[in-house]
Formats: structure tokens, sequence, C-alpha cells
């Protein structure tokens, strides 16, 4: 039997499937083969056309919104579009320079939220697994826009140059291979490089210190995304395969690895934590704003340089510049002043920039978790004080204080312990409260405020308790807060209060003029002086003197004002604090002379024998502890009188 042949005039017309292949002619054979099915364009038919082209367009979309989340998680702001935004993550070097390192750590890091590193993984993974399946079963040029939104949307420049060569390697010949998987995982390996390189360079500071199960959630996210990656190329693939590549099967696949790492975030961490985390890190105790010791001599420099610039109007400052050319100690003094006063301007913008953010997050998330945390940080940045006498040092530098609250900060500290008893911050909120409602004459709601069992109950909370792997810790942990401190002005204040209220000469004033009265302001001894002088006779007046005699500038000055002190007041409430300044001042300068240091070590112990229901007994204890680690020293807890 011969072959027919088949007629130059046949035309390529295509089945009810849309496959292209050659219609046989009557008579003659039919095809050997029908081309084969290699991808989603291999669907000839118009409505696969539309199809594949629509849903692909969806999936671009999609993809868009993943990588513009992608860099919301990053940042924790909107999307930007400025030059400076793309050119600062191609930065390979410097102090500056970011790394995938920085994307598990700020603003929320996988150590104190470990299920964000399973967010993270699995967004790496769709952000590495689209374009590439993409390459695979819409051919090359189809997953440039993919690319391009890693570029635009994401702000990740490396990563989709990584992207653009691993699509070629799974899709452009002589790349390509039959076993599609195959061309998957070959286009993994420009990504293992990424990931080898973008998490080297500079690393987090308490990354040293971290324990090994944290240390396992650093790196568990790549290790998550890679994994996670093979997986969704490997079953996008399959049901590829399953399906002949039709388009209406695919796409769904595809739609589900963008929702899953969103969903995640939404369920289990939420919007308020990333916002909480941002806010922390920009006003937070321990950002750059509120640094408590900071070396200012830069800002100094900057100032003077704009006083004196030439294209400035420096005729008010000619006479500051030229009397500090000739050393004169007025205009000196003008300069410092006027310096001081613009640092302080600076701080002061930096406080209400706090109060605004923070009252800006109560009103959008306003049953938060981390609400406490954002009344704790605006209160506190309110009161935050500059100390001025530490700034005309040499060298300057600026410390700032939080343990005199201001007037403003006394309704948030007042909700702050209203609305969250329980939390281990409300220690610093009744210590506030106590300090603010003594200051106005309170002085039964001060005592209120310092209630014992109140105080014990919030101890007991601020006591941090270890934590199970992979759950995530308290909200306030990240503050770092460190209750010891206020708990011991706590019943330092209590002591204070029911050893001098209600004088019978002057009732509570003395206590009231006491709490008004800053410590950390120049001229603060002088006003113990005059209050001591005002009050010569009161309850008060021994504590008045003591304070007085600690605060001298000169260590042997105060050292013989203490010891008069314990001559004068033999019998007095404040008695145990001069004994307890003396072994302070005595233990610090035992280098000079190891006499002393023996001396201050009898008068810690002289607290413990002779007061041990005091405070100040605490305090003696475990300055003997480690000064004398093998003496066995106890104490008991404060009782109420």
């Amino acid at each position: 039997m011969t072959d027919v042949m088949v007629p130059a005039h046949t035309e390529s017309v295509g089945p009810r499937d849309g496959r292209p292949v050659s219609a046989p002619v009557e008579g003659a054979r039919p095809p050997a083969h029908t081309p084969e099915i290699t991808d989603v364009w291999s669907w000839t038919a118009r409505k696969y056309r539309i199809r594949a082209t629509i849903l692909l367009l969806v999936n671009v979309v999609l993809f868009c919104g993943l990588c513009a989340f992608t860099h919301w998680l990053r940042v924790g702001k909107p999307l930007a579009f400025r030059a400076q935004d793309y050119l600062d993550p191609l930065r390979l070097w410097g102090p500056n320079t970011q790394n995938l390192y920085d994307f598990i750590l700020f603003p929320i890091r996988v150590d104190h939220t470990p299920m964000h590193g399973v967010v993270i993984g699995l967004l790496l993974a769709a952000i590495v697994a689209m374009p590439i399946s993409v390459a695979i079963l819409y051919r090359f040029r189809s997953a440039l826009p993919f690319v391009a939104a890693v570029l635009v949307f994401a702000h990740m420049p490396w990563m989709a140059f990584t992207l653009l060569i691993s699509c070629t390697l799974a899709a452009v010949r002589p790349f390509r291979m039959r076993f599609r998987y195959g061309s998957a995982l070959l286009a993994m390996v420009p990504v293992l490089i990424y990931l080898f390189l973008a998490t080297r360079g500079p690393t987090d500071p308490l990354s040293g210190s971290i324990s090994p199960e944290e240390r396992l959630l650093l790196i568990a996210p790549w290790v998550l995304a890679m994994l996670a990656a093979c997986t969704m190329m490997a079953v996008v693939i399959f049901i590829a395969r399953v399906v002949n590549h039709r388009p209406g099967a695919i796409a769904p696949v595809m739609a589900v690895m963008f929702a899953t790492p969103a969903l995640l975030f939404q369920a289990y961490i939420g919007v308020d934590e990333l916002h909480y985390r941002v806010l922390e890190a920009q006003h937070g105790p321990r950002s750059e704003r509120f640094e408590p010791v900071r070396d200012e001599t830069d800002a100094i420099f900057d100032l003077v340089h704009r006083y004196t610039h030439p294209s400035a109007n420096r005729e008010p400052f000619r006479s500051a510049l030229m009397g500090v050319w000739h050393s004169d100690p007025q205009q000196q003094r003008l300069l410092k002043q006027r310096i001081a006063h613009d640092l302080l301007l600076s701080l002061m913008n930096h406080r209400r920039e706090t109060y605004e953010a923070c009252k800006e997050f109560i009103a959008d998330h306003p049953t938060s978790r981390y609400v406490p945390n954002v009344l704790f940080v605006q209160a506190r940045a309110l009161d935050t004080r500059l100390d001025e006498r530490t700034l005309l040092e040499n060298p300057a530098r600026r410390e700032l204080y939080t343990d005199f609250p201001h007037a403003e900060s006394e309704p948030i500290w007042k909700s702050l312990l209203t609305q969250y008893p329980d939390s281990p911050l409300a220690v610093a909120a009744r210590l506030r409260n106590a300090q603010l409602l003594l200051r106005h004459g309170d002085v039964a709601g001060a005592l209120e405020a310092l209630d014992q069992e109140a105080v014990q109950r919030a101890a007991e909370a601020a006591v941090r308790t270890p934590r199970a792997f992979l759950r995530s810790p308290p909200p306030e942990t990240s503050l770092e807060y460190i209750p010891d401190q206020d708990l011991f002005e706590l019943r330092q204040l209590r002591e204070l209060i029911l050893a001098n209220r209600a004088d019978p000469t002057y009732g509570d004033a003395p206590l009231q003029a006491l709490a008004t009265l800053d410590p950390h302001r120049r001229g603060y001894r002088a006003q113990l002086a005059r209050l001591a002088h005002q009050y010569p006779d009161s309850l008060l007046y021994d504590n008045l003197v003591v304070r007085w005699a600690s605060r001298g500038s000169d260590r042997e000055l105060r050292i013989r004002n203490l010891m008069a002190c314990l001559a004068l007041f033999p019998g007095g409430d404040a008695r145990v604090e001069a004994l307890f300044e003396l072994g302070e001042l005595k233990t610090q300068a035992f280098g000079t002379d190891p006499a002393l240091r023996a001396a201050g070590i009898e008068r810690y112990r002289q607290v413990v024998s002779d007061f041990p229901q005091s405070v100040w007994a605490g305090r003696a204890a475990e300055r003997l502890s480690k000064l004398v680690p093998r003496a066995a020293v106890t104490t008991e807890p404060a009782e109420t009188p």
C-alpha cells in the first residue's frame, strides 16, 4: 500500500481542544503524531488564549500586591517610589548596607515572634517560585513582568536580578530541560547563591548573645523558603502535567501561593504588631531619639558652624565667637546656653512626635495587646528631660532622665495603672502616679498607689519566666524594662511618707515641697537647704539634711557631712539612708585606700543588722553579695507599719 501525498493547499486548523494540528485530507493517512503540548500557549484556540492572558494578568496584579506586602513588612511603611528607595538596597558595603538578615530582625524580630519567620519564609518562597514557574509554563517573556514587580514593588533589586538569571536557566535554550522540575531545580542555584551573599555582612549586635534555639529561628526562614519554593514549583508543574497545561487549572494554584503568607500574617501576627514594632524602634526607650547617654560633640559643632557660617546672619553671634576666641567666660556661657537651648528644642520636638505617634496607634488599634507598651512609651517620652549639667561638661554629652515625672504624663500613667493593673509596666505607672499625687499634696492617694500588696503583685508580674520554644514572649519583653529600680523607689517613697506624714506643726507640706524638687536640676542642693531652713523642726528635717549632705561636689566633703548627720540624727528615719550612702562612697574609693573598702562594707552590714525591715537593707545586702560573695546576708521583706 502506497502513501497518498497531502495537497499543498492543506490548511492548519485546530480541533475542538485548540491544539495546532494539520487536518487530514480525505483518503490520506492520518499524521503519525500531533504537536506536543509544552506550555500554556500551546493551546491555540481563542478561548484558551483569552483565558491564559486574563489569568496571567490577574496573577501579575496579585504578585505585585505580594511584593508590596513584602516591602511593607520589611520597612513598616507604605510604598515609596523615590530614587533613593531603590539606590539604598543596591549598596554593597558601608554602615547602612541592607541585607536579608535585617529582614528578620526589623521591624519584627523572628526570635520574638516565631510565626513571623514562617510568614517570611513563605513570602520569599512565593517570590522565588512564581517567576520560575511562569517561565517554565508560560515561556520566558511572560515571567518578565513578575521579575519587574520584585524590583519596583518589593524594592529588592538584587533578588530581581537573581530571578532574571533563574528564569533564563529554567526556560531558555540550551539550559531548558525536557524534565521540567529539573529546570526548576537548576533555576534555584542562583537563588541559593543570592541567599548566601545576602545574609552576609553586618549583623545585629544581639545575635552573638542569643541562645542556640533563637539562632535556629534566625536561620529557619531561609531554609523554609527554599523547601517551600521547591514544593510550590513541584505542585504547579505536576498539576500542569495532569491537566495537560490548560491555563484554567494552573492560575488558582498560583493564587493560593500568594494568599497563604498574607492570611498567616493576619491570623497570627496582625497589623498592630507591625505598627507597634516600627513605633518602638523609632520612639521607644532604646531608640536613637531617646538614647539615655550620647556624645553631642558633632551636634554642637554643627550648631556652632550654623551660627558662624558666612552665608548666615551672624551679627548676633559675632560677639559670642569673639568671646570664645578671647576666652571671655561670659560670652562662652552665652554660646553654651544657645546651644543647650537648641538641643532642648530638638528633644521637645521628639517628645511631641512620639506623643502623636502613640496617640495615633491607640486610635487605630484600641484593643491591641500592645496598648500598655504604647502608653508606657508615650508617658515615658513626656517624662524625658535633658540634664543640662552634663551638657556643659567636657566632653559634652547629652544625658536624658525620666525619673522626675512631667505633669502632662499624669493622665497617661493613670490610664496604664487603672486599665492594665496586672501588666509588669504597671510598676512604673504606680510609682509615677504616687510621685505626682504627692506633688499635688494628696498623701492618702499616694499611699494608696503604693499599697504594699499591690506593689508585691506588680513585682511578681514583672518576674520573667522562661518561655516555651516557638512561643512569643510577653508584649513588654522587647522594651527590656527592668522594674528593680522602680520597685526600690516605690518602697523607699512609701517608707518616707509613712515616717514623715501628718507632721504636728506643718502637716504634709514638707513632703509635698520635697516632691516638687527635681534632683537633676542645677541648684537642687541649694533648694534642699532652703527647705531645711523653712521646716527646721519638722519630721522631714533629717531627710532633707541627709540628702543635702550626699549631694556635695567633693567625695571627702560628702563623707564628712554624712558622718556629721549620723551624730546629729541618732534616731531619725534618715539614719539608714546616711549609712547606706557612706557605704557607697567608701566602697567606690577602695581602689585608692583598701581601708575605705572595709569601712564601706561595715556600713552595709550595719544597715542590714540595724534596719532589717527597711528597703535600704535589701539594697545593702545586694552590695554585700557582690563585695563579699561568701558572706551569707539575708533580710526580711519590709512590713507595713
